[in-house]
């Protein structure tokens, strides 16, 4: 209470300009500055989570979870994730083999779909490339490296 008083003290007491200069801050006008912003930031996270997570594909995440959730009985039927191959496709047998291997070491399951038997779904979920892996949470259009899958499916 006493340093929020001799804070305002401080702050009304100094001369008003219609521009402060920052830079020309004294060392205790520096911390009394800093410690209102970190009382405000602590009691108004929410600040610091905005800037360190925008969201400028939030439209198109919104529109991808929406279509997993109308396709999600075909996608997943009864599996963890979903993979889009195609047979004569050598990056997707790899692509399966590598996630076959990571799901297993952490008791997931993979719905393996040929992409050609499913032409409802490629055009419903815009599959333009594949390997194309469907999460409950996300879409990964190509090959994905196993350190970046390994993330992802930690979060299932």
């Amino acid at each position: 209470m006493k340093k929020s008083l001799c804070a305002a003290l401080a702050f009304f007491a100094a001369p008003v300009s219609s521009q402060t200069d920052f830079t020309a801050l004294s060392y205790g006008e520096r911390r009394l500055f800093g410690e209102e912003v970190r009382s405000v930031l602590l009691a108004h996270p929410e600040i610091v989570e905005r800037a360190l997570t925008p969201q400028p594909y939030a439209d198109e995440i919104n529109s991808d979870l929406a279509l997993i959730r109308l396709h999600g009985p075909t996608l997943f039927a009864g599996h963890d994730i979903a993979l889009f191959v195609s047979s004569d496709c050598a990056v997707c047998a790899r692509a399966e083999k590598e996630l076959t291997t990571l799901a297993q070491a952490q008791g997931l399951s993979i719905n393996v779909l040929i992409l050609e038997r499913h032409p409802s779904l490629q055009a419903a979920l815009e599959i333009d490339s594949l390997p194309f892996y469907v999460l409950p949470d996300k879409m990964l259009r190509g090959m994905m490296p196993a350190t970046v899958l390994r993330r992802f499916l930690s979060g299932l």
